[in-house]
């Protein structure tokens, strides 16, 4: 997959394990992968609004800022294959070959509908009852701020 429209422009980006499994359903991995978003909005990659780990998949709406949104997937998506123990049956692949979907956002509407679908990703899948139920994603923090999980800001950037 080829990735265009690199800083300042907002993307909403989706990347999956391998074969749709589970690798991303174990507190270490969570953990890593949530310590390496924090990271990048430290470092200024990029502003994070929003986020949702589920246990095969990971959705993102940020707005990178110093760094290209390959680079800030490819160090993500590293450190993420570092803290999940290798699968039982041998395989390595630990995610879903092609790059992943990425969508330009184009407008506020846009935003708020992938804001909403981000947030409400565990509920559709049976995991929680309301989006703040879900520890894993942004969804908490734009209710009550919470310490050790990356920043996130409003997604009203558009013009």
């Amino acid at each position: 997959m080829r990735r265009r429209g690199e800083r300042g422009e907002a993307r909403f980006l989706t990347f999956s394990c391998a074969e749709g499994r589970h690798f991303l359903a174990t507190r270490i991995v969570q953990r890593a992968i949530v310590k390496t978003l924090d990271d990048l909005v430290a470092q200024g990659a990029f502003t994070l609004h929003a986020w949702v780990l589920m246990g095969n998949h990971v959705h993102l709406l940020l707005t990178p800022e110093t760094q290209s949104v390959v680079l800030s997937l490819s160090i993500l998506k590293m450190e993420a294959a570092r803290a999940v123990i290798a699968p039982r049956d041998g395989s390595h692949q630990i995610w879903e070959r092609g790059g992943g979907f990425d969508r330009l956002v184009w407008s506020d509407q846009a935003c708020w509908n992938i804001f909403n679908y981000i947030h409400f990703n565990p509920v559709k899948a049976g995991l929680a009852s309301t989006p703040l139920d879900w520890q894993w994603s942004s969804a908490r923090d734009w209710q009550r701020r919470r310490r050790h999980t990356p920043p996130v800001q409003h997604p009203l950037w558009l013009p």
